[in-house]
């Protein structure tokens, strides 16, 4: 049996936390794997896990300079005998110590800076470009994996629920385009509303999510003379819901390094328009598995809009590649293999 230390600073619900989450549970399926997830005391995490009631220990994750986290997470390391230390992002990177017995491995979704994963063994880029990141930062190139991240399978549909949302949210008879996403700059929202006043009327959008720039692009929202046609939904644990009501799956992110929700697009069989951000030219192949615009181009998100929605060959061409891909690549059983087999070659 490894015993894994999963470990995760965050404090609010977003990408990475939903995708820390979702990687414990489904690690824990794993024969010879026990896996013990470490959070923020009081984050959105930590109450997922109360809620599913799976056991896990909760620190303060104060910063760099937070003692009592440091020795707690020694303290969990060796109590639980732990093999493997897998730190998600800055906060949780800088907060773990070396332990005695204790492989760290640090695992990368976006462009951090190295500075924070000193007391990493190993680390671990979600794309090859990550992996450039890491090297170019100095970290040695054998102590370096990369392996993608994954979705789980979408919830089935319950056709009443759908029918009762797309009431409820005024989208009937609508062509309706959908984007899960942290109300932030970096998603490049601002842009996909821009693009949305240049469509027609029988164009709407639906947002799930929430951030710091809620207010302001519901204001853009009402400057552009759109607020009916765009409809903020919140945070939502179950995007299928949305999908279900969806006929296109937009992203439009200014930065996306890896980008999980790429996935869900094809998870859920949708068409996938996407800006060619790090992540999407990563993964994704133009005109084949999604529709590509440049970063910052509202014009080009709204030619590829009207572009998908006049040829339903072209609709049913990005949907089954997508899913192909999805299939092949980014199922947890697939992706998270990858992980046990660097485990069991780092604790042998």
């Amino acid at each position: 049996m490894i015993t894994v230390m999963q470990v995760c600073g965050g404090k609010n619900p977003g990408g990475a936390e939903a995708h820390f989450l979702r990687f414990c549970i489904e690690l824990e399926k794993f024969e010879n794997i026990h896996v013990v997830p470490v959070v923020r005391k009081g984050s959105w995490l930590e109450s997922q896990f109360r809620e599913l009631q799976i056991t896990c220990y909760s620190l303060p994750f104060l910063g760099r300079y937070d003692l009592w986290t440091r020795y707690q997470l020694k303290t969990i390391a060796a109590r639980t005998q732990a093999k493997i230390a897998q730190c998600w992002m800055s906060r949780a990177a800088s907060s773990m110590p070396k332990v005695r017995g204790t492989v760290n491995i640090g695992r990368l979704g976006g462009y951090y800076a190295l500075k924070n994963f000193q007391s990493m063994d190993w680390l671990v880029g979600a794309t090859n470009d990550l992996r450039r990141h890491i090297i170019e930062g100095g970290h040695s190139a054998d102590q370096t994996a990369v392996i993608p991240n994954f979705v789980n399978p979408p919830k089935p549909e319950v056709p009443p629920d759908t029918a009762r949302l797309i009431i409820e949210l005024g989208l009937q008879n609508k062509q309706v385009l959908f984007t899960p996403a942290r109300l932030h700059p970096v998603k490049g929202l601002d842009l996909a509303l821009t693009a949305l006043s240049k469509l027609p009327d029988q164009y709407c959008y639906v947002i799930a999510g929430q951030g710091p720039e809620e207010a302001e692009l519901k204001q853009q929202a009402k400057e552009l003379g759109i607020a009916d046609r765009v409809k903020f939904v919140g945070w939502t644990d179950n995007i299928s819901q949305y999908c279900y009501l969806s006929d296109a799956f937009v992203v439009p992110s200014n930065h996306e390094p890896f980008g999980s929700v790429l996935l869900e697009a094809w998870s859920h069989r949708l068409p996938l328009i996407s800006s060619d951000s790090e992540g999407a030219q990563a993964i994704t192949t133009a005109d084949k598995n999604a529709l590509i615009f440049k970063r910052g181009d509202s014009d080009g998100l709204k030619k590829q809009i009207l572009a998908l929605f006049s040829d339903p060959t072209l609709q049913a061409k990005l949907i089954e590649q997508g899913f192909e891909e999805y299939q092949s690549q980014y199922t947890a059983r697939s992706v998270l293999s990858r992980y046990v087999e660097l485990y069991q070659r780092l604790s042998s």
